[in-house]
Parts: structure tokens; sequence; C-alpha cells
């Protein structure tokens, strides 16, 4: 994984398991594969509903929310991929394009695990 991209998992359960994705640094052009990859893993291993903790993101670039898309798109029926906390800059970049009305971004850890 690249030095400008770390990626830690941890699980919360509600009414069903959400595995949550910290992500810390910038999540661009650079850095898009190596977030592919690491998600695609935790896929693979099962995991169906997602929240992405983009508060330690500084910097998102189009190749940052296409894999996010496309990381959606991939996850089984009934899979799910909510935002969690994302950086102002980010949250300002989500906004622009729209991207905060296709997903639902959440402020607390514990409203975005109930809302899966």
């Amino acid at each position: 994984m690249s030095s400008d991209l770390r990626i830690t998992v941890s699980e919360e359960s509600g009414s069903v398991p959400v595995t949550i994705l910290h992500i810390i640094g910038d999540l661009d052009a650079n850095t898009q594969k190596d977030f592919e990859s690491k998600a695609q893993e935790i896929v693979k291993g099962g995991a169906s509903n997602l929240l992405l903790d983009l508060s330690a993101v500084g910097y998102m670039g189009s190749a940052g929310l296409r894999a996010i898309h496309a990381l959606s798109t991939s996850l089984k029926e009934g899979g799910q991929i909510k935002l969690l906390s994302p950086s102002e800059a980010v949250a300002r970049v989500l906004k622009t394009l729209g991207f905060d009305s296709y997903f639902e971004v959440f402020d607390s850890v514990h409203e975005a695990v109930a809302s899966f």
C-alpha cells in the first residue's frame, strides 16, 4: 500500500454487521489502486455493509470518487456503502459533485451503524 494512504479496518454490530474502513491520507489517482485492492479484499472476505470513515482524508480527487462508486456497484445485492465524517475539503467535493445525494453521510459512527 502506498505510504500516502493507510486503511485500517474495524467492525461494529448493529442490526447487521458493519465493516468500517478508516481511510487515512489522500484518496486520488496515486492511491486509488491501493484503496480498490484493500476494499475488494474486504468484500471478498464477506463484508457487504461498509462504512467509509473519511475524517482523516485530506484530499479526494475524481479517481477516489470513482473508486468509491465502483466499490458500491461491486457489492452484492443488499450491500451498502455509507460515509462517515468527511473532512471539510472532502465534504465540499462530495457536495459539489452530488455524491452527498448518492451516499448517506453521517457525523456519528453510532448513527451510521444504526442506519444499516
